[in-house]
């Protein structure tokens, strides 16, 4: 197996139609890891913290999907506070919660969420 490591802007193709992709280092614990920031979404999983440098990239989103695994601190994921809590800084129109652990019921996060803020789903798709 070989390492592909991802710590530049690339973009991908399919016929004539191109997507432009900024990576970013976020953290997964006591390692780094990848965000991405495509048109103007921002994809956040596997992370527990944004460096304050890289918070410039997620400025101005339509969508943030950001990685939301426990109701309890956990040391390499964003538990529901600190996911809300990056949500309200960067303050994007749309935020999906992804990477839900057993003990964030999707009916109950659906009812006491606000409107622009849902809770992933196997199978979600969005339009922008």
């Amino acid at each position: 197996m070989k390492a592909n490591i991802i710590n530049k802007n690339f973009s991908i193709r399919k016929g004539v139609n191109k997507l432009s992709i900024k990576s970013f280092e976020v953290n997964h614990g006591l390692i780094n890891a990848t965000g991405y920031v495509m048109e103007k979404i921002g994809y956040l999983s596997d992370c527990n913290n944004v460096p304050k440098k890289n918070l410039i990239y997620l400025k101005n989103l339509d969508y943030l999907i950001v990685d939301c695994l426990k109701i309890d601190k956990h040391p390499s994921h964003f538990n529901f506070e600190s996911a809300m809590d990056l949500i309200n800084l960067i303050r994007p129109k749309k935020a999906i919660l992804t990477n839900l652990h057993t003990d964030l019921d999707y009916f109950e996060l659906k009812n006491k969420l606000p409107r622009n803020i849902i809770p992933a789903y196997d199978g979600l798709s969005f339009s922008f």
